[in-house]
């Protein structure tokens, strides 16, 4: 007969196994979208089949399928962790830095480039194909107070508009296969933009707190 200080280990056990499958399931998502990048380094999209992805990740055909349903769930999976990527490196640096928006601009740059001939395959994809779902991201929630410590001004608009042109240039670098050079020229090109407009709306916001 159980004492009265004893207790149920099922709901541990339970909570252990959810904690393992989760783990797996995280190396094995991790295995394929890599297999599918060096793939990606030596082919294109339209040589991404379950069978070439399953054999560069070292698993098995039905394993990929069963996390990724079709070509273009995998395709988009990538995507999704480049632009979560670039949205996350702005909110890791020092905002409070005059440079920001130029450290912003070569931390993006250092991203696409650490693997670019699969982001850029990916990236055009993304971009240029519809999706059944949204595509993974960062909330403004998230990127907005990041914005405002440096300056409540415009914060929503400043963190709106500096991503919205990253993903312009980052776009036309995939379609036109730009140099590294030319892609963190745009990029700084965004950055010069943005520092301009913010000091124009802090200037406005100046001027009419002096009404």
């Amino acid at each position: 007969m159980a004492g009265a200080g004893s207790f149920d280990i099922s709901d541990g056990r339970g909570a252990a196994r959810r904690e393992r499958a989760s783990v797996e399931r995280e190396a094995t998502v991790g295995r394929i979208l890599e297999g599918a990048r060096a793939v990606l380094r030596e082919h294109t999209v339209f040589d991404l089949t379950f069978a070439v992805v399953a054999d560069a990740a070292g698993t098995t055909r039905q394993t990929v399928h069963t996390y990724f349903p079709s070509v273009s769930d995998l395709i988009f999976a990538i995507a999704d962790e480049v632009t979560v990527a670039f949205q996350r490196a702005g909110t890791e640096l020092d905002v409070g830095a005059s440079d920001f928006s130029y450290r912003y601009a070569d931390r993006v740059a250092d991203i696409a480039l650490v693997d670019p001939i699969p982001n850029r395959q990916v990236l055009l994809v993304s971009a240029s194909q519809g999706r059944r779902g949204s595509p993974a991201s960062l909330s403004w929630e998230e990127v907005v107070p990041v914005m405002e410590q440096r300056s409540a001004v415009s914060a929503d608009d400043a963190a709106w508009l500096l991503l919205t042109l990253f993903r312009g240039a980052l776009f036309t670098w995939a379609v036109e296969e730009m140099s590294e050079e030319a892609l963190r020229a745009d990029l700084r090109k965004v950055a010069d933009l943005v520092a301009a407009q913010r000091r124009v709306w802090s200037e406005e916001a100046g001027r009419a707190g002096n009404l």
